[in-house]
């Protein structure tokens, strides 16, 4: 088979002419032009970019002065959900055999679903995830949140009286959720612990440190497995490694949640007792403290 070979509709002399595609690299880098990925910079809503620009520098100040004092720092998201099933996944992974399934993925096909939350301690490294099987609310976020915290970080932080909670401004966990925010009083209760919350501004989320991480390496395990059951997925998390350091432990949460729950009717009412707004960015940082005061 011979080699490739490109028109160039330019002229050279006035006749177009033809060459392999080594030249072609070459005489396309001289002109200007070199292969590039398509970027994700153009926002799909309104935002304000002086406040945005404050709210990460507010973050990262946060971090560092959490971090300086020994407390924990948790960057919390909740990863795309994944069907259960004999169906396709991409990439590839070792098996002495064949693996076939489905050649469509429609919906019907699949046995369950599960949905990864997850908390990644930005000080140590490490990261907690919670395979829920029921749905994403702001219940299951907080009770994942918990269990991470009960299950592998409490003894990390025997003394930690408060919790730096990096979230993103939508989903379950949103910012403008009342429901979400009673959730978060519950979980300071349960926890015993204050709660600081960071909110990403919206359309940021992948700046959330989790996403690059955490997730990244999860997908990088889960590549060309079968999801049969709840399980596999699990032992995949927890085989999860860097160079860098980085484990992960898991658990599976077969809690059933309820969607379309409200927050109670007088919540409005008392909230201001236990969750405590910044005078600046308020929005999106915010104190929740079970004790009924914040500082």
């Amino acid at each position: 088979m011979g080699v490739p070979f490109f028109f160039f509709a330019a002229a050279v002399n006035g006749c177009p002419f033809i060459c392999g595609r080594n030249t072609a690299a070459i005489l396309l880098e001289g002109a200007g032009f070199r292969r590039r990925k398509l970027r994700k910079e153009l926002i799909t809503g309104v935002v304000d970019s002086v406040e945005r620009d404050e709210q990460f520098r507010s973050i990262d100040t946060r971090r560092r002065l959490a971090l300086a004092q020994g407390l924990p720092v948790f960057s919390v998201d909740t990863k795309k959900k994944e069907p259960l099933g004999s169906l396709y996944r991409p990439g590839r992974c070792y098996s002495s055999a064949p693996q076939p399934v489905y050649d469509h993925d429609f919906p019907h096909l699949a046995t369950g679903r599960l949905i990864p939350h997850g908390v990644y301690d930005l000080h140590r490294n490490e990261g907690f995830i919670t395979l829920g099987t029921s749905r994403e609310t702001s219940a299951f976020v907080c009770d994942a949140i918990a269990l991470a915290w009960e299950r592998h970080f409490a003894k990390c932080y025997p003394r930690a009286s408060e919790i730096l909670v990096l979230f993103d401004a939508g989903g379950a966990n949103a910012a403008r959720s009342l429901r979400f925010k009673e959730d978060l009083i519950a979980l300071s209760q349960r926890l015993g612990l204050r709660l600081r919350i960071a909110h990403y501004p919206p359309y940021t989320s992948k700046w959330n440190p989790i996403e690059h991480r955490l997730f990244c390496h999860i997908e990088r395990t889960w590549q060309g497995l079968i999801f049969d059951a709840p399980e596999t997925a699990l032992k995949a998390v927890e085989r999860t490694r860097t160079d860098t350091g980085l484990r992960v432990t898991a658990c599976i949460l077969d809690t059933v949640y309820e969607i379309g729950r409200r927050c109670s009717d007088t919540f409005r009412e008392i909230k201001d007792r236990f969750i405590c707004h910044d005078e600046r960015l308020g929005q999106w940082n915010y104190v929740v403290d079970a004790n009924g005061f914040c500082n």
